[in-house]
């Protein structure tokens, strides 16, 4: 069921970025190859897991380390167990991608061409897309983690609200590039 929804969650991440590809650059859609091939080795990994992780079940043996762990469950380590074992990204990785993305809005300005402007704030405003995807992802696995049991209603709500504010800050970024570049999509 778990694999089902991370496949069907990839997918849905796919499909959206191809569909707002009419006018992009060569460069980004290679960046969104990128992203899916990513997306792609992620599902792949976790399906390898829960594979592994059902047989060592089945068996009633615990399951040893793999020493080929990905790196998705390296950068996981240390952090708390209740999300960060079964999402994609941690609060703090997402908290850290967005505040880079504040660091980048605040030193951008336009340069007076208005093509080199145009295409700053593409870019940025691409970067701002992706980071949100990632977030409604993350909302899609808590949500998923506390309708199967993994999390009491009071964590859900708690990282929920953690979430929001992330979410929030990005939407402040936005407008400041908005404002910034004197454009508003």
């Amino acid at each position: 069921m778990r694999q089902n929804i991370l496949l069907i969650a990839a997918m849905t991440v796919a499909f959206s970025l191809t569909g707002c590809q009419s006018g992009s650059t060569e460069a980004e859609n290679e960046a969104l190859r990128r992203q899916v091939e990513q997306l792609e080795q992620k599902i792949s990994d976790l399906e390898q897991q829960m594979t592994a992780r059902t047989g060592a079940e089945a068996a009633g043996t615990s399951q040893a380390p793999d020493p080929a762990a990905s790196a998705a469950d390296k950068d996981m380590e240390g952090t708390d167990p209740a999300s960060a074992l079964t999402t994609t990204h941690s609060l703090e990785e997402l908290a850290d991608v967005i505040t880079a993305y504040e660091e980048k809005v605040n030193a951008a300005a336009p340069s007076g061409n208005a093509s080199e402007d145009m295409e700053q704030f593409m870019d940025l405003k691409q970067e701002e897309k992706t980071i949100d995807q990632d977030l409604d992802l993350h909302e899609d696995e808590l949500e998923y983690l506390y309708r199967n049991g993994s999390l009491s209603r009071e964590e859900y709500k708690s990282l929920e609200r953690e979430l929001e504010r992330l979410e929030d800050r990005l939407d402040a970024a936005e407008d400041l590039l908005e404002y910034t570049f004197g454009m508003d999509d």
